[in-house]
């Protein structure tokens, strides 16, 4: 599971991961890289990411299917380069990120958050989000194992995300 939420050490703030890489494509340095991000215009050139700790300019950016992008990084310049980064994640500073609406929430912000029914029963953390056509997914880990929450009103009924809680109500079947 990648961690979604990092400190940097470098002071540089909080990061998000927004990709990992995949692999190589092609002989220019250019990475396939699987996208953790929805902010629309995320992996434009012209944008910055971090790679290793590093700050990298996407010179270009297409779009691939399945969640996937291609990009072509600042400083990386044949395949074997490319190859090198195979697992590593692509992360931007959480300051960059766009402003929210109400009650919206960035994944990194909900990955690790508790979560209690309103009764106060502890379900456990939020280990993964599962994005459907439809709606998110929580996958929830915790005492009594895996369970899946629909991210949708009648089932998630507050997001508190300074204090790290997710209350739920769960729906008939969701055990």
């Amino acid at each position: 599971m990648i961690d979604p939420l990092q400190s940097n050490p470098g002071g540089l703030g909080s990061q998000a991961v927004v990709g990992v890489v995949l692999g190589a494509h092609g002989v220019r340095g250019e990475v396939r890289v699987r996208v953790f991000s929805d902010v629309p215009d995320r992996f434009d050139p012209g944008k910055t990411l971090l790679l290793q700790g590093d700050e990298h300019l996407i010179l270009s950016s297409s779009p691939n299917h399945q969640g996937m992008v291609i990009l072509r990084l600042e400083g990386i310049h044949n395949a074997a380069g490319a190859r090198a980064l195979t697992g590593q994640e692509l992360t931007t500073l959480t300051d960059s990120s766009p402003s929210l609406e109400e009650d919206e929430y960035f994944h990194y912000q909900l990955i690790g958050m508790q979560v209690r029914t309103e009764e106060g029963e502890d379900l456990g953390r939020i280990i993964e989000i599962i994005i459907t056509g439809s709606n998110d997914v929580y996958v929830v880990a915790g005492p009594s194992g895996e369970i899946l929450l629909p991210a949708l009103a009648q089932v998630i009924r507050q997001v508190n995300t300074s204090d790290g809680v997710m209350t739920v109500q769960l729906m008939e079947g969701l055990r």
